[in-house]
């Protein structure tokens, strides 16, 4: 469940992996003297760095099967070798050179690197990750300005290169690039890898755990894999992350929780579990608990105790929070709010985080888009996915018994 393993298929970023292929085929059939620029850009956990591996793993097997000319592939992360020597340095290594700390100026070893590419007729396909790192220093522009321009530097140099450079943002970090030629390099084709959507994380993890075989038959569910995807999907109405390294993570932790706790299944527990150690940036917090109206009080205590006595769910439906929280405010001696009412308090919690939402097929045919509207509340479900139940229950339980003893 590694979120740093490259699988063989990408769900969701075929199409990127072809069109990259597309723009490299000069270099991959051997051609000389050119280099193609691709630029990756977008956000942690939209899948840049897997696409840009398994592209380069996927090379590398099909050269060292002599189906296509000599290829040399190479992987630089530039927020771990962050100077120009130490990035040439691996790329060289890459290439089969072996060079020391010290005994070689930086322009050495790009020479070296390149010549000895050249004298065995290999072509170069080479990832630079991390490059918002890379072009804040000057050094960086000058490893940009060097793999894009090697045939104009190495007159005795005669090879193709096909380079990958992934950015966080690409637009903000060339606009600090002072050197006009590599701005204008890098301006050629931009891939952008936008936020995964909910469905397309269910997507990746279920590949994984069922193509791939990351967890034995049975150990997740449905209710799992959706709470993990609702979690971290991106939604054009409420944002979110859309990083697949977090679902994985959170995946992965909750297994493993599980394991050491004697179980072969994961429940949801164990997500919310992780979820509240800081897988996510925003963690529980008892205070914005405190915040909250008295009605909102009773209804998130509502949703709690539903999903504490329905330990393998993750999701209840709003029909039965009504039912939980009628009763909650009987034994406090309030009187409930009407129908009407609960509904807009669940769009108070989940515009706060408290809670999230997920939204059942509608006789078949296709699917609500946003929370079900208040006629339609069989559509509507509710959990509670980042925070431990038990913790969640006795803080609420606390909140509103000071609540209503302040009152009297």
């Amino acid at each position: 469940m590694s979120s740093e393993y490259v699988p063989v298929f990408l769900p969701h970023r075929e199409s990127e992996v072809k069109e990259t292929l597309k723009h490299f085929y000069p270099i991959i059939r051997g051609e000389k003297g050119l280099t193609k620029t691709v630029i990756y850009d977008g956000p942690t956990g939209t899948g840049k760095t897997a696409v840009a591996k398994r592209i380069l793993l996927s090379l590398s097997e099909h050269a060292s099967l002599g189906k296509f000319p000599p290829l040399t592939t190479s992987y630089v992360n530039a927020y771990e070798l962050r100077s120009k020597f130490s990035v040439f340095r691996k790329i060289g290594e890459d290439v089969g050179l072996r060079f020391p700390r010290k005994g070689f100026s930086t322009h050495e070893v790009i020479a070296y690197t390149f010549q000895t590419l050249s004298r065995s007729g290999s072509n170069l396909v080479l990832v630079v990750d991390e490059a918002d790192m890379l072009v804040r220093q000057k050094e960086g522009e000058e490893v940009l300005y060097v793999l894009t321009r090697v045939g104009e530097l190495l007159s005795d140099v005669n090879v193709g290169i096909g380079l990958i450079v992934i950015f966080r943002d690409f637009q903000v970090s060339t606009e600090s690039i002072s050197n006009v030629g590599v701005r204008s390099s890098l301006s050629s084709t931009v891939i952008r890898f936008n936020p995964y959507s909910s469905k397309q994380l269910a997507d990746i993890l279920w590949y994984r755990v069922e193509k791939e075989g990351a967890m034995r038959p049975g150990a997740v569910g449905s209710e799992v894999i959706e709470m993990i995807a609702n979690t971290f999907g991106y939604d054009h109405q409420r944002g979110g992350w859309g990083d697949a390294r977090m679902a994985l993570k959170t995946l992965y932790y909750a297994a493993l929780r599980a394991e050491n706790l004697g179980r072969g299944v994961v429940l949801p527990e164990d997500v919310r579990e992780v979820l509240n150690q800081g897988i996510l940036p925003t963690p529980f917090d008892e205070e914005e608990i405190e915040k909250l109206q008295l009605h909102e009080k009773i209804l998130l205590l509502a949703i709690t105790n539903i999903l504490l006595m329905e330990r393998d769910k993750a999701y209840v439906s709003i029909g039965d929070v009504e039912f939980e929280y009628e009763d909650l405010c009987n034994n406090y001696g309030i009187k409930p709010l009407k129908h009407t009412s609960i509904w807009e308090r669940v769009q108070v919690l989940k515009n706060k985080g408290l809670i999230d939402t997920r939204v059942s097929s509608m006789d078949g045919k296709g699917r609500t888009t946003q929370i079900a509207l208040p006629q339609v509340p069989e559509v509507e479900y509710l959990g509670i996915n980042r925070v431990p139940l038990d913790v969640l229950k006795k803080v609420l339980q606390e909140s509103i018994e000071e609540e209503l003893r302040s009152a009297h």
